[in-house]
């Protein structure tokens, strides 16, 4: 039986609202003005042209326009009538869609000060100051699918998974407004911890699955796959030494880290469960390693490593066949402590790596970075900052993400690694059913 299918009303779950910027192509451009006429007239009193009255009522005619559009400009057109609403919502214009991944427009964090509030902040995806396409009203601050205190956690190609403290897990798309309650997996006890990963590339299927892992007897592993909507137990038991609280998906493939030197990664088409032993990446030329992660990318795996008195940080992408990792950028921090020298430190350089986004275009990737009272993005390819908040400005409650902040955060030991990176979480808008 497969799990029954939510949907939060738009009376109690308001839609976000976006500004969009034109796209470098021409038509894209004239498509795009169109269409915010059609979206004016439809929604005036007062009679219109036949031709546009055709065309806003037309839904053969509008799916074929609204294809043209990013998912962005698609969510500000729910609001234009009910039956915009319905059309784009419906699951049949999300399968016919292209389904390539829009780039994140912003982040959720975790609040500091209440686990179920969530602090949204907008992405700078345009070339300047002036040109952002990123949704600028939350889409949630709290989730409220059931009992208990709901918290995001993992974001995957625009779908978010989502857990309380009943053990209790929801698949939930937040630009649609639709989630999904995953049913208890084959050997559900409840007092036996559960670390959930989601799995999910649009570009290659319409599906997605959720890869559990808990102890029974020994460290096991189940599959939930959305289009059978049950759980399938592996053979395969998994070390116990691997962090499995930290899986990323790529690849088509779970990753783990088991520090120092072992990269765990599990193959979702094969279910088959591989170790490879390679060495982490500056351990031998820098010594200590302040903090590192995974990170996923639309190529692959990416490793994110910060090593003591280092004013860089460099990112390695592993091989597709898990040989090595190659460096793939050197991202350079000059420019930012230029720009904020409070960061510099007697203890060395104060700040954490929230999230790294590799653009389509070099250029367009960047570094989201928590400093002291500060949150910034760096486009380290082209040297942009964009400061996205000022946390100095707001109330001590309001003054970080984070239950431990910045400035208690001085020894990165695994004790507080969660304090790290494990609270960011991008928002990709998607249409993806759920």
């Amino acid at each position: 039986m497969e799990p029954p299918l939510n949907k939060l009303s738009p009376d109690n779950h308001p839609l976000p609202e976006a500004v969009t910027t034109a796209s470098e192509n021409n038509n894209n451009e004239r498509t795009l003005a169109f269409i915010k006429q059609i979206a004016n007239n439809s929604t005036s009193c007062r009679s219109s042209s036949s031709s546009t009255e055709l065309i806003a009522s037309s839904e053969d005619l509008l799916t074929e326009i609204f294809l043209q559009l990013p998912v962005i400009s698609l969510i500000r057109f729910t609001s234009a009538s009910k039956q915009w609403y319905s059309l784009i919502k419906s699951p049949n214009f999300s399968l016919i869609r292209n389904p390539n991944l829009d780039p994140p427009s912003g982040l959720f964090f975790e609040g500091w000060d209440a686990r179920s509030k969530y602090h949204y902040v907008p992405l700078q995806t345009g070339n300047s100051d002036h040109s952002v396409n990123s949704v600028i009203k939350p889409p949630f601050t709290t989730l409220g699918f059931d009992t208990g205190v709901i918290k995001i956690l993992q974001s995957c190609n625009g779908l978010l998974l989502c857990g309380n403290d009943l053990q209790t897990y929801y698949v939930y798309n937040p630009t649609t407004s639709r989630f999904v309650t995953l049913p208890k997996h084959n050997n559900y006890n409840s007092d036996t911890s559960c670390y959930m990963t989601l799995a999910f590339d649009p570009t290659k299927s319409c599906h997605y699955k959720v890869v559990c892992n808990y102890m029974y007897k020994a460290m096991m592993i189940e599959i939930y796959s959305s289009e059978t909507g049950k759980w399938k137990v592996l053979n395969e038991c998994m070390d116990d030494l691997v962090d499995v609280d930290r899986g990323v998906y790529g690849h088509n493939a779970i990753h783990w880290m088991s520090f120092p030197n072992r990269l765990v990664y599990l193959k979702l088409d094969e279910e088959v469960v591989n170790y490879i032993d390679i060495d982490t990446p500056d351990t031998s030329v820098y010594g200590t390693i302040l903090d590192e992660f995974l990170a996923e990318s639309c190529d692959g795996m990416l490793l994110v490593v910060r090593c003591c008195r280092m004013r860089r940080l460099n990112v390695y992408e592993i091989k597709r066949d898990y040989s090595e990792w190659r460096i793939k950028y050197h991202v350079d921090l000059e420019e930012v402590i230029r720009v904020y020298p409070n960061m510099v430190t007697r203890l060395g350089l104060h700040f954490i790596v929230q999230a790294l986004v590799v653009g389509e275009r070099e250029e367009d990737s960047f570094v989201v970075l928590e400093l002291p009272g500060k949150l910034i993005q760096y486009k380290f390819m082209v040297n942009t900052i964009f400061q996205l908040c000022d946390f100095s400005k707001k109330s001590h409650h309001q003054g970080g993400f984070f239950p431990k902040t910045i400035f208690q955060l001085s020894d990165f030991t695994p004790e507080n690694r969660r304090f790290i990176n494990g609270s960011c979480f991008p928002f990709i808008p998607s249409l993806a059913a759920v």
